[in-house]
């Protein structure tokens, strides 16, 4: 089984504002986790992105590093969350993507639809050396 490291970015467009009356725009980050694939395995956090100010179309830079097993399913979940000061952070939606999907996705670049509102952009590409 060829196991390779692959670089995971994401992007954002069409966030729902759920920031609430006077305060302004969402201010988004996302977190991703590598779920379980097999019997004795549990998910791994790989990390979050950082916090884009005011924004319902968020383009984040951070990536994430990950090996991937040809062949093995492998799913990905990514949770859209607003950043609010003095208060608990709100989900504003999630998403669950398989690798083999994204690879075999023109431009290995999948979309997702939230449920509440906007698309999720997963892109992998090979890992830097």
């Amino acid at each position: 089984m060829t196991v390779e490291k692959l670089q995971l970015t994401l992007h954002a467009t069409g966030l729902k504002n759920i920031a609430g009356l006077g305060k302004g725009t969402s201010d988004p980050y996302a977190i991703v986790t590598l779920l379980a694939s097999g019997p004795g395995e549990k998910p791994r956090i790989l990390g979050k992105t950082e916090v884009i100010k005011n924004s319902l179309s968020p383009k984040w830079t951070t990536s994430f590093l990950f090996d991937y097993s040809f062949g093995k399913e492998t799913h990905i979940n990514v949770s859209v969350v607003d950043e609010i000061r003095k208060q608990s952070d709100k989900t504003m939606g999630s998403a669950v993507f398989e690798i083999g999907d994204i690879l075999g996705s023109r431009g290995s670049t999948k979309a997702k639809k939230l449920k509440r509102s906007g698309i999720l952009y997963a892109r992998i590409s090979k890992a830097p050396p």
